[in-house]
Parts: structure tokens; sequence; C-alpha cells
């Protein structure tokens, strides 16, 4: 009980000194920079040494700088800039009075000139107070001045950072580097770095209220109360206003007296410490269960199978039959995670909203900023429970009566197989070969779903009969074996998982210290090794079909032939649409057309062929390798089925229409481009546009 107590106070510190490093974050700028002797447009020293050089340089020059300088004092960051500008004119070497024309402007809000001036200083004279001068630039840290100017972009942040990294170091017992380092470092939380920062300030300043100021919010950031009080009453001494100081030490004193906790809160949180451990338990469970399964089956398929069909029968027939309760209990393991998950989102989210508001000081940009990521991701979780899966056609409809070749030759595989054959073929514009069953819930209770052949127009160039049959062979195994009968349950998980995912990411709200992110990461990982080992068991069996009708030759050649045109078709199509979008081309037929440009090299093709036949399968990966396969079907007895006559005629033999089946799918291509980029490709070119 002691432990929880000290872990429960822990947490409250950490939520009071963050609340705290935001409420002090806007102020460090411009308490930073009102401070003689440590901007280095402040320090009258500084000033005296480069008047004088000068006024040796020219002496008309020297009085515009006192002017300019003047201004500034007055806050007139306009006319200084002006000024300054009008002395670099006249003294191109003094390189001080073009730094402080584009620091000026850019407190102006003249942002743009202002950066550009900076970065001439910095390639003039590449100095410490050069280089930091440009990183507070473009951090956008230049002053009270600059809010008009837009925000800076990530990038530009990044270069801050690296800069004020690189001012530092190369003069640690410059001032005007170290404070632009410290500020930089507190806005991007990085307080060992400000821990580094004040120990430099504190050697070349030591009297100075930056230094301390900065001493608060780094140990306060880190929990160090103690250390954060004493620097506060140094910067107070060093001349930090009243007003500020009580505020920071109300806040500094909350932080170190947090609200003591009502009676029932160790109770739930001994509750909710069982449940995760007794959550994470189940999960880890599952997932080493996927593991051992997923080995089983790789020693199983490397072994010759009880039987030469692909019907599962003895350890094989035992893999699936867990495979599927794994899978059953993964899936209902999700649906009673998620209100845990939403519990775990308002706790955390709730809890960092309860110690904001009590703290005092309310930072309400952070406030804001927890509310909406939590509604956030409450609305991706309640959006995943409810999403549908949409039943839309996965290509275009081939009309089979037109098509009698190929209708006798898709009956006569699942003849051979005592399946019931395929009802529609969808032609997609790729390398597509799958089966896939469509109808309701109350079809598929009838075991009346419609059969459906997904193929690609892409994968058919220089395919032969003989493997085609092979490849239809193991598709048709898939419906022997019933591995697209059910699966509503996995495939609803799947679906939910994936919208949470993108909720998530579309509202921001997918970062490491969101609990809902997380569970998404962890969960699917695990989902996908017990899903997908499923799969691979699938694939075996199917092959085994495959190779026990046709052969595993033709098998293989079959399988070789889909891989290898899915990496050149691929190669083709990304030449072709790269190469007809620039030239503003048309493009009647994608598969006859001809990129002029060189592409990818024969060699490179064929090790990226090679390299995907060899490839080792990753624990998501729903096949096994091409070359275990091939390995697998030799295997079964009877791999040697004979050839029949016609087994060397080409695929496209079946189809009545290449041509127009050929526009057709080029047409959906053009679509789809068309929507995905804003970028009209034509069938034809219009009369008297002048391009072929």
């Amino acid at each position: 009980m002691l432990e929880t107590v000290d872990m429960r106070r822990r947490f409250q510190v950490v939520c009071a000194c963050a609340a705290l490093v935001a409420m002090l974050l806007p102020l460090a700028p411009s308490l930073a920079a009102s401070r003689p002797g440590t901007i280095e447009a402040n320090s009258e020293e500084f000033d005296k040494r480069i008047l004088s050089e000068l006024q040796r340089m020219n002496p008309q020059a020297a009085e515009l700088f006192t002017q300019a300088a003047a201004a500034r004092e007055r806050g007139d960051d306009k006319g200084a800039a002006e000024l300054y500008g009008r002395v670099f004119a006249m003294a191109p070497t003094f390189v001080h009075a073009l730094r402080r024309q584009g620091y000026e402007e850019v407190r102006s809000g003249q942002r743009a000139a202002g950066l550009a001036h900076l970065r001439r200083a910095v390639q003039l004279d590449p100095s410490s107070t050069n280089i930091a001068a440009l990183a507070l630039g473009l951090a956008d840290m230049a002053g009270p001045h600059a809010t008009q100017a837009p925000a800076p972009s990530k990038e530009e942040a990044d270069e801050a950072w690296r800069l004020a990294s690189e001012a530092s170091a190369l003069d640690p017992m410059e001032p005007y580097a170290q404070i632009a380092l410290c500020q930089m470092a507190m806005q991007r939380r990085e307080f060992l770095v400000m821990d580094r920062c004040v120990e430099n300030l504190r050697a070349s300043v030591p009297e100075d209220l930056a230094g301390d100021f900065f001493d608060v919010v780094a140990s306060a950031s880190q929990g160090r109360i103690t250390e954060a009080e004493a620097a506060l009453e140094k910067a107070h001494a060093h001349g930090l206003p009243d007003e500020q100081y009580r505020t920071i030490a109300m806040a500094l004193a909350k932080a170190r007296t947090p609200a003591t906790p009502t009676a029932g809160t160790p109770r739930l949180l001994s509750l909710g410490a069982i449940c995760l451990a007794v959550w994470g338990g189940l999960l880890a469970l599952l997932l080493g269960t996927g593991w051992l399964l997923s080995h089983a089956a790789l020693r199983a398929a490397g072994r010759p199978p009880a039987e030469s069909t692909g019907r599962a029968s003895g350890l094989d027939a035992q893999l699936r039959r867990i495979y599927r309760v794994v899978l059953w209990a993964c899936c209902a393991l999700y649906y009673l995670s998620l209100p845990l998950l939403v519990a775990a989102v308002l706790i955390v989210g709730g809890g960092i909203i309860y110690a904001i508001v009590t703290f005092g000081y309310i930072p309400f940009k952070l406030l804001a900023l927890v509310v909406i990521l939590t509604l956030v991701t409450l609305w991706s979780i309640a959006k995943s429970v409810f999403v549908r899966g949409r039943d839309e056609d996965p290509g275009l409809p081939l009309d089979l009566d037109r098509q009698p070749r190929l209708r006798v030759l898709l009956d006569d595989v699942a003849a051979r197989i005592d399946t019931r054959p395929v009802e529609t073929v969808y032609m997609t514009p790729g390398t597509d070969v799958a089966v896939m069953e469509r109808g309701g819930f109350l079809r598929q209770l009838a075991g009346k779903r419609r059969r459906c052949l997904l193929l690609g127009v892409g994968v058919l160039e220089g395919m032969r009969l003989g493997p085609f049959k092979a490849v239809l062979a193991h598709e048709y195994g898939h419906f022997s074996n019933e591995d697209t009968a059910g699966g509503g349950f996995a495939l609803a998980v799947r679906r939910s998982i994936i919208t949470m995912g993108q909720g998530l990411a579309r509202g921001g709200a997918a970062a490491w210290y969101n609990p809902a992110w997380l569970f998404v990461n962890g969960f699917y990982r695990v989902f996908l090794v017990i899903s997908q080992g499923a799969s691979r068991l699938q694939e075996t069996l199917a092959d085994r079909w495959a190779a026990s009708l046709y052969g595993a030759a033709a098998f293989e050649e079959g399988l070789r032939h889909v891989i290898e045109r899915s990496i050149r078709f691929d190669s083709h199509i990304n030449r072709t649409l790269n190469e007809v979008t620039k030239a503003s081309a048309a493009l009647p037929n994608l598969y006859e057309y001809r990129p002029a440009a060189a592409g990818t090299t024969e060699e490179d093709l064929a090790r990226a062929v090679e390299a995907a036949l060899n490839a080792e399968p990753s624990p998501y990966d729903s096949h096994p390798s091409p070359s275990h396969r091939f390995a697998w079907v030799r295997l079964i007895p009877s791999a040697g089925a004979a050839a029949t006559a016609g087994d060397d005629a080409p695929v496209w033999d079946l189809f009545s229409d290449r041509k127009d089946l050929e526009r057709r799918l080029t047409d959906v291509v053009r679509e789809r481009v068309s929507l995905l980029y804003n970028v009209t490709i034509p069938a034809v070119m219009p009369p008297g546009s002048g391009t072929p």
C-alpha cells in the first residue's frame, strides 16, 4: 500500500510539473530578452566595442547605428530594422548591422526578409552569435512583436534546433547562444539539454536572470522542486517581476504538496492493475500459442502428406481446428478489451485534465489539446465497433456466356476437385488471382453464397493453359477446404482495428502516450501472427490440391509466372503512367503501350523475381515462401500428373475479345489515376491537339 501511495504521489508531482512548464514556456523569450548582459542586443559593453569598430570604418554609419539602437530601446523594431539596413549598406563588412537588421525584421513581423538577412549574416561570418540569431528567428522566438508572422514549419523548427546546438557548441561561454538553445530546449521538452545550458549561463553571466529562470524550468520539469524553489529565489533577486514570482512560487508549492486522493482510489488502482495483468497474460498466451502453431504448421508442411489431395487430415486437420479456436479467442478478447480501453483513455485523459484544473494556473492550450485528443480517441473506438464492410464489385464482371471456353475450363477444374464452380469472374487491371464468396448471412447459412474468381489481366500475358489450370486448382482448393466460408468474425476484427488506427491517425491522436494507439499497434501484431499463420496453413493445403491434380511442375510454373508478372507489370505500369502524364499523351491500351524511356534493366527485374521467390516470410505474411511451397508440393506422391492436349496453348485463347477487355481495364486505371491524383489521362487525343 505504501508503494502504491508513493507511485501515485510521484504521478501527481509529474502532472503538476508538466502544467508548470506549460505555464512558463510563453514567458521564456520575453523574460530572457529583457535582461541586459544576456541578449547581445542589450549588452552595453558589446555595443560600445562594435560601435568603436564602426566609427573607425565609417563615422556616418556609426551615427545611424546609434539611432538604430535607440529605436530598439523604445520598441520601434521596424524603424530599427530600416536604420540597421542603411548602416550595412554604408559598411558592407559590418555584419553586426546585417544580423540586427534581420533580427529586428523578424521581431516586427517581416519574417521572410528577416530570415534572408540572418542567413546572409551567417554566410559572411559563421560566428556563434550569428548562428544563434538565425536559430531564434527560425524558431519564431525573436520576440513579442513577431506574433503576426506565420508559425515555423517542422523543417524550420528542426533546423533551428540544430543551429542552436551548433552555436552553443561553438562557444559555450556565449550567453546569447546558450539562451537560444535553452529556449528551444524548453519548447521541445529537452530538459537534460537545459541543464547543460544553465551550467554554461551560470559560468558566463552568474548574476543574470536568464540562468536562474531556466534553472527553475529544468529543475521543476524533472521533479526537483527544492532546487526549482532555490533558483526562483535567485531569479527574484536578479529582477524577476513580483507578480510572476508569486505565480511560479504558488505553482511550485502545489507541486510539492499534491492533493490527497480519496479513500477509494487505491482500491480502484489495484483493481485496474489486476485487470491489466490478466489482459496482458491472455494476450501473451495467445501470442505464444500462435507462434507455436505457426512452427507446427511449417513442420507439418515439410512432411509427406497423409493423402495425395489437399484435404486436411491427421495433424493438418488438428492444426486447423486449433487455429479456429485460437483465432476465435483472439477476436473475442479484442471486443472484451474495448471497455477496458475506454476506461484507460478516460483515466489518462481525465487524470491529466484533473491535474491541470486543480493546479491553480490553467494552460488553456494544453487543456484543449488533452480534451480534443481524448474525444478523438473515444470517437475512433466507438466508430470501429460499428464499422461495416462494403459489398462492392472487386472488378469488372465478366459475361461468362460470351466466354464459353473459359466457362468450360472453370467447370472442368471444379469437377476434378469435386466442388461447386465459380458463378462470377471479376477482371482487374493488375495481377490478382484469388477467390471469394459474396452474400449475406442468410445466404451463408443456406450454403448459397456466390463464388467469385478475381483474375488480373496483367497476369495473363505469356501464361500457358497447363500452369493456369494448376493455379485455378489451388484457388478451388480454398473452396473445397471451406477457407472462404465463415471467417466473418476475424474479418470484422481486422476491419475494426484498421478503422480505429485510421481514426486515431487522422485525428492526430496516433502517439506513444495514447493508450488506444499502443493497443492498436500491439493487438494488431498479435492478431496478424495468429490469423496469418492460419492463412499459411490454408495456402499449403490448397497447393496440394493443385499439385495432386495437375502436377508439381505445372503448379510451380504457374506460381512462378504469377510472381514474375506481378513484378514486371508493376514496373511496366509505373513507367507507362509516368511517361504519359509527363507528356500529356493518350493511353488507349495500357497493356499494349511500350514506354520509350529506359526503365529497370532486365538483370534488375530478374534479381527482383529471384529475391521474391526465395524471400523468407515474416510472422505477418499470409503466404509461405514460394521456394518452400515448391519443395513441399514435390513431396506429394501424385505430383507427376500427366499433361493433357492443349496445355501449351496461351490462356488468352480462352477469351473471345482480348483487345476490348484490355481497353476496359485501361479505362479503370485512368479513372483511378484521376480520382487519386487528379490527373486526367485521355483515351485518345482531341483533334488538333498536336500531341500523338
